[in-house]
């Protein structure tokens, strides 16, 4: 419906001093035309002529569809957009809008439902998804030329803001921007739930993005992810059928079972809910399948929430109902409670404190000791509350969570022998430092006035000074127990690598670099985990005799049931060097895809597979006892190579040409090393020449021998200010003396300190 509206314009104030002249008043009536150009009062001339707002909303409208998933239970969780992209079913939308381990249904314009068969195509750094239905004759929308955009275009957006259905907003391009490696659409344009995958279109009717979130800062501001994004994913579809995405990030039953609702996923080591729990206060509990039996245990997890007014944490000692023990931060407080049951008048808080130790908005180390007579409660290594509550008993452990909190944990552990359960290390100048605080803080709320009575003496300066002084030697602690870290990283890689070759855990290795950067990896946890995988090739009833057939079950369990694909938007992220990551978000590099393959082959007994280290490019080799051998480019879900296509390739990355079919395999030392070298140089071209020097220290360790590193260091070393290191490679250098290596400049270098 047409609208007749009065537009105001306030002219800018002149400067003082200033008055409006003729050539001033002109620049103002230039300023106030394209300003009515932008909001589309006056539109500027083109050859194509543009529709008409109603026009254009009639001809979109029936390829736009509402997508709704729902919980484990079957009721609506959530409303999202979507659009008709080609004739025979394909939807395209946001990826967060679908998510994963949960059921879906298209709404079509018509008001009929419909159930995806398959996600066609989905790339998570760009946060995009296609869907397909089991349909066909389907009028697609045109797509248009998102790089052609220009700030200031007028735009039109059709979706679904809090589930009204097909509402059409107005809007402009605003500008560019970039997001975690991703070119966002700036839109002026308000953005609502539910609107997150619905087109964005231009006068013409083509869809030049999909609306993907909103600025919290005002309504009128919102993002969406350029049209030409998804037409390289449409090219190289990464398809799961609907009956393994329902099964991806889902919690693993056999370790888990989960009570009074919300949404619990994992993946691998970490746990994520979201949605409000059907018990009181929002509760919902997610219990762990072993039990303690005995009386002392431990038990901690590390928690992250969504928003410091929720509740998330540890229960144990439940009888697993609405019977249980629970520690968990709440709004701003930790807090030790007795649930007797379902009701809040079952709801004992046996201790509530505030403690300097809890860090809001990050992640936090919670643990428990359970002992006969005593509980004993720990954030970040420091005791909180001390409980001599005993109205529960021995029984099972978990998480919870309450309210309406989305909450993530990782690293839940149960320790049940005396040799798994160690005291916090809290250092003792520390402690001592913050004793009079913690007794403090830790007791009843009260004035300023009354805290400060209770500390004779002490200046506001003197308490900053304080606060400053403690954040200082955090800071130092923090850093010395992490370059601790790396270096003990060092030394179990360098110790793996020693080995001979059939004795190389690989994909420990290769779990070792992801861990050098993120010490709270659990290694164990994805170990199993690739165990898990192989145990579910395996289970399809493939005979194990017949090689070939085992093969095809890896290739088809990777690449088209669970999406397994190359990095295609985001090649550089580091996390695609991280096989904790690839394994959790099944995206990754050639060579750490590859290196997945390879221990999946080991373990199901599949000989001849090894990698081929390619010039610009990783595959691996299958060299079956009997057959062809052929190259797997798991980079490409998986596709089958020849040595003359793989040669053809190298061709892109240097002038000489490759003989791949007389090329050694990679070992696994190579393929540590190749690795290291990939996330080095990731670190020189995104962040900085100190970045890369922990990559290349890795590699000496690994390779002490090799004179190029080590004069790669030394001058990175160099002109990063770490004079006495290059100092020291240079010394090597000369002692060794290497072949191709200018010793006389090294020597002047020397000379030079």
């Amino acid at each position: 419906m047409k609208q007749n509206c009065q537009v105001a314009v306030e002219l800018p104030e002149c400067l003082p001093g200033e008055e409006r002249t003729p050539l001033r008043l002109f620049g103002l009536l230039v300023y106030l035309c394209f300003w009515l150009a932008g909001v589309g009062v006056i539109y500027p001339s083109s050859e194509s002529v543009a529709m008409d707002p109603e026009s254009l909303t009639r001809q979109v409208r029936d390829a736009v569809v509402t997508i709704r998933h729902m919980d484990r239970n079957g009721h609506e969780n959530g409303v999202g957009t979507g659009f008709v992209i080609d004739s025979k079913g394909l939807i395209a939308t946001s990826l967060h809008v679908i998510g994963e381990a949960r059921s879906m249904e298209v709404v079509m314009a018509d008001g009929s439902r419909h159930q995806p068969i398959e996600v066609y195509a989905w790339d998570r750094t760009l946060d995009l998804a296609v869907i397909r239905l089991d349909l066909s004759s389907l009028s697609p929308l045109p797509l248009g030329d998102s790089d052609a955009l220009e700030p200031g275009e007028q735009v039109i957006a059709v979706g679904n803001p809090m589930g009204l259905e097909r509402s059409v907003v107005n809007g402009l391009i605003s500008g560019f921007r970039r997001f975690d490696h991703a070119r966002m659409i700036q839109l002026a344009i308000p953005i609502e739930p539910g609107n997150s995958g619905g087109p964005v279109f231009n006068q013409k009717g083509e869809v030049l993005g999909l609306l993907n979130m909103k600025s919290t800062l005002t309504p009128n501001l919102g993002f969406a992810t350029p049209i030409n994004a998804l037409k390289p994913l449409l090219q190289r579809p990464n398809s799961v059928s609907m009956s393994r995405w329902l099964r991806l990030g889902a919690l693993d039953v056999s370790l888990w079972s989960t009570r009074l609702g919300a949404l619990w996923s994992s993946k691998v080591d970490r746990i994520a809910v979201q949605g409000q729990g059907q018990g009181f206060g929002g509760r919902s509990l997610c219990h762990f399948h072993l039990q303690p039996q005995t009386l002392p245990y431990e038990l901690e997890v590390r928690v992250k929430l969504g928003d410091e007014s929720g509740a998330a944490g540890l229960i144990f000692g439940s009888d697993g109902a609405d019977r249980h023990y629970g520690f968990y931060p709440s709004n701003h407080q930790l807090r030790l409670t007795r649930f007797d049951g379902p009701t809040v008048y079952d709801w004992n808080i046996l201790n509530q404190v505030r403690s300097v130790h809890y860090r809001e908005g990050a992640w936090n180390d919670f643990k428990i000791r359970h002992e006969a007579s005593r509980i004993l409660c720990y954030v970040n290594g420091h005791l909180v509350i001390d409980s001599t509550d005993s109205g529960l008993g021995i029984g099972k452990v978990g998480l919870a969570k309450f309210r309406d909190t989305q909450a993530d944990y990782a690293g839940f552990q149960l320790h049940t022998s005396p040799e798994s359960m160690q005291k916090p290390i809290v250092d003792k100048e520390l402690g001592h430092m913050l004793g009079e605080f913690e007794a403090l803080f830790n007791g009843p709320e009260t004035s300023v006035e009354a805290w400060m009575e209770a500390l004779p003496g002490q200046s506001p300066e003197a308490l900053q000074a304080a606060a400053e002084a403690l954040a200082h030697r955090a800071e130092q602690i923090r850093w010395l127990a992490f370059e601790a870290h790396q270096n003990q990283i060092r030394m179990l890689l360098k110790a793996e690598m020693v080995k001979p070759e059939q004795e190389i855990n690989l994909m420990r290795a290769a779990l070792l670099i992801a861990q050098h950067d993120r010490p709270k990896l659990n290694i164990t946890a994805y170990e199993h985990a690739v165990d898990r995988m192989a145990v579910e090739i395996r289970s399809r009833g493939v005979v194990s005799e017949n090689v070939q057939d085992l093969m095809r079950s890896l290739l088809d369990y990777l690449f088209k049931e669970n999406g397994f694909h190359g990095s295609f938007a985001d090649y550089e992220n580091a996390e695609n060097s991280y096989l904790d990551k690839v394994i959790d978000d099944r995206e990754g590099l050639p060579i750490t895809l590859s290196v997945l393959l390879i221990e999946l082959a080991e373990r199901l007994g599949i000989q001849g597979v090894s990698g081929l280290p390619l010039p610009g490019h990783f595959l691996v080799r299958y060299a079956p006892k009997e057959g062809q051998v052929v190259l797997i480019d798991a980079f490409n879900m998986g596709n089958i190579m020849t040595f003359a296509e793989a040669d053809t390739m190298a061709l892109q990355y240097q002038e000489r040409p490759t003989e791949s079919a007389s090329m050694s395999p990679a070992s696994k030392k190579d393929i540590v090393l190749r690795m290291l070298a990939n996330l080095r140089y990731f670190a020189q071209q995104n962040e900085s020449l100190a970045a890369a020097l922990p990559y290349l220290d890795l590699m000496i360790a690994i390779d002490g021998e090799d004179a190029n590193l080590r004069l790669e260091r030394a001058t990175i070393r160099l002109r990063t200010g770490r004079r006495e290191g290059a100092r020291s490679d240079f010394r090597w250098l000369l002692d060794r003396q290497p072949e191709g290596v200018r010793l006389d400049r090294i020597r002047e270098a020397l000379e030079a300190f």
